[in-house]
Parts: structure tokens; C-alpha cells; sequence
């Protein structure tokens, strides 16, 4: 499956975006039936995740990475058509709680960047942590993306 990924970076933020659009093309390149999806991921600041944060979870607090899928239905079917492929989602991603988490877990920002797209895109494509089965299943997913780096992101604490 091939995806067609943009990544909207709010003023004044610098990310590694070739890397990211990597990271979120991988997360969905062996789901569906190989039709090609679209994404956005918008990175910004504590203030907007927070905002988003509170207004679709009712937690008024910043966060580090939040999905919104198109559609409620299983994957791919997605959103609106895309000449034969989905619209997956969207997924905003905090900078200042990425450095925060690289900070905690001595995780390169890049990597933890990489994480964060990897982690939220897995949620447009249907993985969640709701259940320990859930949460097994998507930790090994990530694992098989990313390597076994992303254990010491689990198991540090929030920082958000």
C-alpha cells in the first residue's frame, strides 16, 4: 500500500519531514489490499494539542500525539475517495512534548519523532491500547517498524 502523506509544520518548528513521511508510510505499507491512502500529520505546539486534547477527549492537558480517523469503519475504507485509495486521517503531534519525551528517555528528537508519527498513524489504520491484547499488539507492531529502541520510550513516564 502506498500512502501520500503530508506533514504541516506550524511556523518557526523544524523537523526532520522526509524521515517522518518515511516513518508514516511504513506504518500502513503492509495493511489493506494495496490501495493507495492519504494522510496529514501537523506538528505544532503544546497549546494546540492541548486544545485538541481537550475539546475530542475532555482532558485539559497538553498530550504528545493525537489521531483522528476519517471514518469509524474498519480499515481501508476510510474517508472520502481518493482515486480508489482512503483518507485515513489526521494526526497532530506536540514538538515541545517530543523534546520532553527525547529528554526523559535520552532518545535522539528524531527518533522520538519517528515514534510519535509511527505511533498515532497506527491508530488511523485501527491499532489501539484499550486492552492488554491491544496494547500487545501494537507494541510489537511498532517494534517491527522502529526496532527495539522504542522500549525505553514505554516505559519512561509521561511527561505531558
Amino acid at each position: 500500500m502506498s500512502a501520500d502523506v503530508s506533514i504541516e509544520v506550524d511556523g518557526g518548528l523544524v523537523v526532520p519531514v522526509d524521515e517522518l513521511r518515511r516513518a508514516a508510510g511504513a506504518a500502513v505499507s503492509d495493511q489493506g489490499d494495496g490501495a493507495a491512502v492519504a494522510l496529514t500529520i501537523r506538528i505544532s505546539g503544546d497549546e494546540l494539542l492541548q486544545q485538541l486534547n481537550h475539546d475530542h477527549r475532555g482532558i485539559d492537558e497538553p498530550t504528545d500525539v493525537l489521531s483522528f480517523p476519517a471514518s469509524d469503519d474498519e480499515f481501508p475504507e476510510g474517508g472520502e475517495d481518493l482515486e480508489g485509495g482512503a483518507y485515513l486521517g489526521d494526526v497532530a503531534i506536540s514538538l515541545p512534548a517530543a523534546r520532553r519525551n527525547a529528554e526523559l528517555t535520552g532518545t535522539p528528537l528524531s527518533r522520538e519523532l519517528e515514534h510519535l508519527v509511527t505511533h498515532g498513524v497506527l491508530h488511523l489504520v485501527g491499532y489501539d491500547h484499550e486492552s492488554e491484547a491491544d496494547t500487545a499488539a501494537m507494541r510489537a507492531r511498532e517494534v517491527g517498524l522502529l526496532g527495539d529502541w522504542v522500549h525505553a520510550i514505554w516505559d519512561a513516564p509521561p511527561t505531558h
